[in-house]
């Protein structure tokens, strides 16, 4: 039996069970031996140590920004500041640096001695990457080419449609970033996409086959949980993860705003806004704009994940409307989607049809799915999920049929392993 390679996993985005990105690198790397995986990263959000161990976090010396000692409050999404920073950028720097470059300005990239020597200890047989900046990539390519490693990378959502626009000097920027990707994606062994439509588009952009995989669960431990049932009163409508500008929060207020009419109505119903706190402070006061609706910290837990989304009466999967967020987020898939799914717990989906989480949940039919941007439409589906006992079990059976079909652990973690295992055997045939 081939020895699992040893995988040097490099990215914005590290292990963890708080980001979206994180919980599922844990679920998809979960029976990896963690003596035989490391991790080069620039992540913010604290690291957990039950997959990988072995973590390098990157500082200035492999990527750096200008201006250095300054902060950038602006980030593109899946990245994070360095090390050390000490200050927002300045209103006048922040204007200047908007006209010339938009809505984020180049990284470079770097093999540090330090870094170099903390790989070379390691010995990795296999890198795999979600890329990012154009540091980023300028550090994967330079780790790839100095130790030589067959390539996999996976592609989140559809960053590259999204990043480096608005600025004088974006074509330019964008134009380098394009030749990093088509460097990258032309060396890898294997590509990999978040979900089938972005694959297929990937497929097309490209030139070349991308596999799809995205967050899975073990059904087999949670379908037999799902209990569907009648919606009590007062009804609990429920929102767990990330708050984005660029992805969910217009549509987040849009139903913040129909929950507090109904309620006004006489309606008996709450919103709950479950997010990290990091991300939902700033729009705390914009969210709750009635009693009915309340922004509370996220799970701290996986167990009071699920006894959380299995005890409310109505989920919802929002996503804005907007073209520069349909842009980012049009083949992006939420991790969230296969445990609402296998909560027992009926779906609202509001957002564009454009979006592959919204078609996805059209096709399939595992949602309430409210495609345009109505308050009317978006009230009278809280109101049909909320009363009417057969349209919620259509929807709920509907939902553990296509958990069980398509996101179950079992069956996607070892198909994205086995991935991982071929592009490392490529590279030692290639040796």
């Amino acid at each position: 039996m081939t020895e699992t390679p040893r995988l040097l996993f490099v990215t914005p985005c590290a292990f963890n069970r708080l980001t979206g990105s994180g919980i599922t690198f844990t679920n998809l790397f979960r029976t990896w031996p963690s003596d035989r995986i490391a991790t080069v990263h620039s992540d913010h959000v604290p690291t957990s140590d039950d997959v990988c161990r072995n973590f390098y976090r990157l500082g200035r010396g492999e990527l750096a920004r200008w201006p250095g000692r300054w902060r950038d409050d602006a980030l593109p999404p899946g990245t994070s500041s360095e090390e050390g920073a000490a200050a927002p950028l300045p209103p006048v720097l922040r204007a200047i640096k908007n006209a010339v470059v938009g809505n984020a300005w180049p990284d470079e990239g770097r093999l540090s001695p330090a870094l170099e020597r903390w790989i070379e200890r390691y010995r990795p047989e296999l890198l795999y990457t979600i890329l990012g900046t154009i540091g980023m990539m300028q550090l994967v390519d330079a780790i790839r080419c100095r130790f030589s490693l067959p390539l996999v990378v996976h592609f989140m959502d559809d960053w590259p449609s999204a990043l480096y626009r608005g600025g004088l000097a974006a074509p330019l920027v964008r134009a380098r970033m394009e030749r990093l990707i088509a460097r990258l994606v032309g060396a890898a062994a294997v590509r990999m996409a978040i979900g089938h439509g972005m694959a297929m588009a990937f497929s097309k952009r490209y030139g070349v086959p991308f596999l799809p995989f995205q967050n899975a669960l073990d059904m087999a431990v949670l379908l037999p949980q799902a209990r569907p049932r009648a919606a009590r009163r007062p009804a609990r409508i429920l929102y767990v993860g990330s708050i984005f500008a660029d992805a969910q929060l217009a549509s987040l207020l849009d139903a913040a705003r129909a929950v507090a009419r109904l309620a006004a109505a006489g309606r008996q119903l709450a919103f709950e806004i479950h997010a990290p706190a990091f991300l939902a402070a700033r729009h705390r006061a914009a969210l709750e704009v009635s009693p009915a609706v309340k922004v509370i910290d996220a799970p701290e837990s996986d167990d009071e994940f699920f006894a959380l989304i299995r005890g409310a009466d109505l989920l919802l999967l929002p996503s804005n409307f907007d073209q520069a967020s349909v842009r980012f987020i049009r083949h992006s898939m939420p991790t969230k989607i296969p445990a609402y799914l296998a909560s027992g717990t009926p779906v609202l989906v509001y957002g564009p049809p454009a979006l592959d989480q919204v078609s996805y949940a059209m096709k399939e039919g595992w949602g309430e799915v409210v495609s345009e941007r109505d308050a009317g439409r978006l009230e009278a589906a809280i109101l049909r999920l909320l009363d009417d006992d057969t349209r919620r079990q259509a929807v709920v059976e509907r939902a553990l049929d296509v958990a069980r079909r398509n996101h179950d652990v079992a069956t996607v973690r070892r198909r994205f392993q086995e991935s991982l295992m071929s592009a490392a055997a490529t590279g030692r045939r290639a040796a």
